[in-house]
């Protein structure tokens, strides 16, 4: 560990058992690393300045229930010096603990993206309807005890949207007196975003850059990210430090096949993916590969609530898609309406799916198969082997999609025991996270080398690779923070 990051943690205890203070001279600007250090979950960053705390990100931390429900419930911050948040994207693990946040008195601003602003909604609604319902189920069950109660409500998430404050990309904002914001694209879903900060304190000033989760160069519908100028800080997320993407090549031929195999046998495609950003880019590549005459003119569904909120943001911005994608919609017709792509409206419309006669291609959530409508498809669909079911992003250990992925073929859906028929495929290339050398070329971008780069966002190992790989290619300024660490920027 460098000497200037200070430790205040050892292994990977959980964040919440640590401090919420660190020392600070009167007057210094400092960031405490308190989420998303050594983890890929529960982003949150703190810059204690002399006008009270920001935030940076606050994500809800998912992984093994009885450590997230601490996590969640108890948000290792001082809710009375927090005074606004800023958030890169709306994925949940780096703005899910915001209504939870509000719950506890905040009132302050959360700044984002205009486009991350049109997200939050579809999100946090849909969080607080999660946990609201399982609250309830859990309740049922429970025998002995006082009930349970939610992390947050609906009325949480609400009162949290009020404050959101969204900000066109490249327009500079004061988060809070002494910090000024901006935000630039970063390519990883819609609206996300990498901060640019600039921290002021007794006549002195420094910067600070934050990556979010960064997206790839080349990926099609969002523009390529774009660089955040010069920094003195520098944050970087390291989910992929240790490893290329496989080359996209094939990726449409791959499509193709699956598509056409599945018609050739009447069979149907069925595919769980994540509800924002996996879906649209799926079905962006079905679109082309229909327009061009290389699948046949069969049926899209889109059978998530979420997934179907989500594509209506993404229609409502093509100012933020890329040349190409642009030039498509243009000239081919716009995707994301209904007349290309059918999105079901509520349970008996998807319940008709299952008796659809003929090819179809049906994509629902969630993208690991551990909840969502995908589940009934499974049940419906997967005993039929004259049905594909292609996996189309990553299927984490001890997840449903992962032993169907497998090959395992008894398989437990809603507490029934089916076996999977369909066959089971899986196409490559779609992550939205850069890999090492997207990492290394984005830092690369900035103007001139920062006096420290802070790899977070990223296991033990992936982040250790990827300080490697830096100081190899001539960054050598590099920590990884742990839960608890904190630094002095001024």
């Amino acid at each position: 560990m460098p000497k200037d990051v200070h430790k205040k943690s050892s292994g990977r205890r959980p964040p919440q058992m640590l401090s919420i203070d660190d020392p600070n001279e009167k007057g210094a600007v400092t960031i405490r690393f308190i989420g998303a250090a050594q983890t890929t979950t529960g982003s949150l960053h703190r810059i204690r300045l002399p006008a009270g705390d920001l935030l940076l990100e606050c994500g809800m931390y998912q992984g093994h229930r009885a450590e997230a429900e601490e996590w969640n419930r108890n948000l290792p911050v001082d809710v009375e010096r927090v005074k606004a948040v800023i958030l890169s994207h709306g994925h949940i693990d780096h703005c899910g603990a915001v209504p939870n946040l509000v719950r506890r008195g905040f009132r302050g601003p959360i700044w984002c993206s205009d486009a991350t602003a049109d997200l939050l909604p579809v999100m946090l609604l849909d969080a607080a309807h999660i946990q609201e319902s399982d609250t309830a189920r859990m309740n049922r069950r429970r025998k002995h005890g006082p009930p349970r109660v939610p992390l947050f409500t609906t009325i949480d998430a609400e009162r949290a949207l009020t404050l959101v404050r969204g900000v066109p990309y490249g327009r500079p904002f004061e988060a809070l007196p002494g910090a000024e914001g901006r935000f630039v694209d970063a390519g990883h879903i819609i609206g996300s975003a990498a901060v640019h900060l600039t921290l002021r304190a007794d006549g002195k000033s420094t910067t600070l850059g934050f990556t979010g989760d960064l997206g790839r160069r080349d990926v099609p519908i969002l523009r390529d990210p774009e660089p955040l100028g010069q920094v003195d800080w520098y944050l970087t997320e390291s989910t992929y430090g240790d490893r290329d993407h496989e080359n996209t090549g094939d990726l449409l031929d791959i499509l193709q096949d699956v598509v056409t195999t599945a018609v050739a046998r009447r069979g149907k495609v069925i595919v769980p993916a994540f509800a924002v950003g996996r879906t649209q880019l799926v079905l962006y590549l079905l679109h082309v590969l229909r327009t061009s005459g290389r699948i046949p003119e069969i049926p899209f569904y889109v059978d998530s609530p979420m997934a179907t909120r989500a594509t209506e943001v993404f229609r409502r911005n093509p100012e933020l898609y890329d040349d190409e994608a642009r030039a498509f919609f243009s000239e081919k017709g716009a995707l994301f309406h209904r007349a290309q792509t059918s999105f079901t409206a509520d349970v008996e419309e998807s319940k008709a799916l299952n008796h659809l006669d003929g090819s179809a291609v049906i994509i629902s959530s969630s993208g690991m198969c551990e909840g969502g409508r995908v589940l009934h498809h499974l049940k419906n669909h997967g005993t039929d082997p004259r049905n594909i079911v292609l996996f189309v992003g990553y299927q984490a250990q001890h997840t449903l999609g992962r032993r169907i992925l497998e090959g395992v073929q008894r398989v437990k859906v809603y507490g029934e025991k089916i076996s999977i028929a369909a066959q089971v495929r899986k196409v490559n290339g779609l992550s939205a996270h850069a890999d090492r050398n997207g990492l290394l070329d984005y830092a690369r971008r900035l103007d001139g080398e920062p006096q420290k780069t802070f790899m977070v966002h990223g296991e033990p190992e992936k982040t250790a690779a990827l300080r490697s790989w830096f100081f190899e290619h001539g960054l050598k300024r590099t920590a990884a923070p742990r839960p608890g660490d904190w630094h002095r920027l001024l």
